[in-house]
């Protein structure tokens, strides 16, 4: 029971990792089960302990027949989620597609069915004293101890960190051969987590300097609650990608020496200003005007940026005016790496045909739109960071 327990937990912290990655629509398809019915067996098992500890009940053990039995799903989700279920579904649960859906109905034979009965709780969590898992046994009692109760407090609250989502959806005891899983042709390998295929990064070190600019009048004014989601959510994109790269590649290594964000309110000249100081053309204009005799900014010169990903403009609201932004400073155009972008997701989301993103060269740099929708950045980052790899590597040379 112990190694079960042990088990269990790692479930249930493999999934808390890939909270954006794995949704339970798509669990409950392939497998039957998610982090629900996870937590409801938790309820299920304290049902069980109660029942065996009660049939040789002591009075020392009172208190923990108390606590199994006030024991319900909020506690246990808690557990499973790493927080409240609404609180989870608020940060990670993506609004379902209709393929997504057809397979989830053609699925149902396979869905778990439980008991309402034996989930609903038997005493009241209000009389005083230890009579909640939530503060006391989870999960000691499935490892068959009722030690560590603080420690199993923490556990019970932990919030998801930034670590939480810079996680392969391979788990750290995977058996599978990825390198014998690749494709024939050596550059293709398929992707765990879709059937698309996603090219080979290219072979060596290669470290990036990355900038990420959202563009919105509401978040440049703090006007969400929330606080700036597109940005960060590019950014947890872009490590998960290279964590899960450099452990299915052993024969380059990518890292990301710096990233910076900034928010900019939908005006022209000032996602202008953010892009030509990262690509370093600001820079070098002003060692022109220098050279000339004229006046030079009091912005400090900036190393290149190797990309550079905007979010946020790329609609046909009025002052949606990214891609004109930016169309204006790019030195080259690359016309096919949103085309390729909007192709692979259209599928998923048509919507996504409606995006007016730009992608090109700025200086030595590489430059992308992504909508303001968090999760559609997301979805353009998983599908282009393969290709910009390789684009960088052009950029300097093949070095």
């Amino acid at each position: 029971e112990h190694m079960a327990a042990g088990a269990f937990r790692s479930l249930c912290e493999h999934l808390l990792l890939r909270s954006d990655l794995v949704q339970n629509m798509d669990l409950m398809t392939i497998s039957g089960f998610c982090r629900n019915c996870l937590a409801k067996w938790l309820v299920v098992e304290a049902r069980r302990i109660s029942e065996e500890t009660t049939t040789y009940f002591l009075p020392e053990l009172s208190k923990t027949i108390q606590s199994l039995d006030s024991f319900g799903y909020d506690e246990a989700a808690r557990y499973v989620y790493g927080c409240t279920y609404p609180e989870w579904k608020k940060r990670h649960q993506q609004k379902a597609t209709d393929k997504q859906m057809e397979r989830y109905n053609g699925s149902k034979h396979l869905h778990a069915k439980h008991d309402k009965e034996l989930l609903a709780t038997r005493v009241s969590n209000d009389g005083g004293g230890v009579t909640s898992l939530d503060t006391a046994y989870v999960p000691d009692v499935l490892s068959g101890s009722t030690q560590n109760i603080q420690q199993a407090e923490r556990i019970c609250v932990r919030e998801p960190t930034q670590q939480t989502q810079q996680a392969s959806l391979l788990s750290d005891v995977c058996c599978q051969d990825v390198d014998t899983a690749a494709s024939p042709t050596d550059g293709i390998a398929q992707s765990p987590n879709a059937p698309r295929q996603i090219l080979r990064p290219p072979k060596g070190n290669l470290q990036l300097r990355v900038g990420i600019l959202t563009v919105s009048d509401r978040a440049a004014a703090n006007a969400y609650e929330s606080g700036d989601l597109s940005g960060p959510a590019v950014e947890r994109t872009v490590v998960s990608i290279i964590n899960q790269m450099n452990a299915t590649f052993t024969d380059q290594t990518i890292g990301v020496t710096h990233v910076e964000k900034q928010i900019v309110a939908d005006e022209i000249l000032d996602i202008q200003e953010v892009i030509l100081h990262w690509s370093g053309k600001a820079a070098a204009a002003d060692a022109q005007k220098g050279a000339n005799g004229g006046d030079i900014s009091d912005s400090p010169a900036t190393t290149p940026f190797d990309m550079i990903f905007t979010t946020g403009g790329t609609g046909f609201a009025p002052r949606d005016i990214t891609p004109e932004a930016t169309l204006s400073i790019l030195d080259r155009e690359c016309h096919g790496l949103m085309s390729w972008a909007s192709a692979e997701l259209t599928a998923r989301q048509p919507l996504a045909t409606l995006s007016r993103a730009a992608a090109g060269v700025c200086g030595e740099t590489l430059v992308a739109n992504l909508p303001g929708n968090p999760s559609g950045a997301a979805q353009v980052v998983d599908v282009l960071f393969p290709l910009l790899l390789h684009a960088v590597r052009d950029l300097r040379g093949g070095r």
